[in-house]
């Protein structure tokens, strides 16, 4: 009668496989923790990019309404020195003074410019520029921001603000997507 009271290798060999299998799930869970800390803190960061902005042009509302014996705030205008009928935006982050509060809604609206830039990962590029929007918006389509149009009658503004990341960090299901983008639309 044999009573040996060990472990045989078969035994310690599973122990080893199940505990590696462990530990590269936990490793994987790890990694997706990151990725998705970091787009979380990129959707916060324009959540508050966005926010200041709808602040600037509350504050300037001249500078957005047409203002006609007919109108009494409730046409948006299609152009202005913010945003261009296609919603690009129409000034540049180089013009926010260097010194000094900006005192203007150019200003302001440059200095807000230059926070995205120095804010978003990749905003300086030319890609994620295309993809930053500000006009008169009624929907989103496609997931891109829809602009109006030149004969809208109304209150909301549309804001799209763009990141660059590896591709498939976008939650947005895609594996190849490198620019993610952040949507609203508000009443002005």
């Amino acid at each position: 009668m044999n009573t040996n009271k060990g472990f045989s290798l078969i035994e310690v060999l599973v122990t080893l496989l199940l505990t590696t299998v462990g530990i590269l799930g936990m490793v994987a869970l790890q990694s997706n923790g990151i990725r998705y800390t970091q787009d979380a803190i990129n959707r916060n960061n324009a959540v508050a990019l966005t926010n200041d902005l709808i602040e600037i042009m509350r504050q300037y509302p001249d500078e957005f309404w047409v203002h006609t014996a007919e109108s009494n705030y409730d046409q948006l205008k299609n152009t202005t020195t913010l945003y261009k009928a296609s919603g690009e935006i129409n000034i540049a982050a180089t013009a926010c003074p260097s010194t000094g509060v900006p005192q203007t809604a150019n200003a302001q609206v440059a200095c807000w410019l230059q926070r995205v830039e120095s804010t978003l990962p990749g905003a300086k590029t030319t890609a994620v520029k295309n993809k930053i929007k500000v006009c008169p918006s009624v929907s989103l389509s496609g997931g891109e921001l829809a602009c109006a149009g030149s004969n809208f009658r109304g209150s909301s503004m549309g804001v799209q603000l763009a990141w660059e990341v590896r591709p498939g960090e976008c939650m947005d299901d895609s594996t190849t997507n490198t620019i993610c983008t952040y949507q609203t639309r508000f009443e002005l």
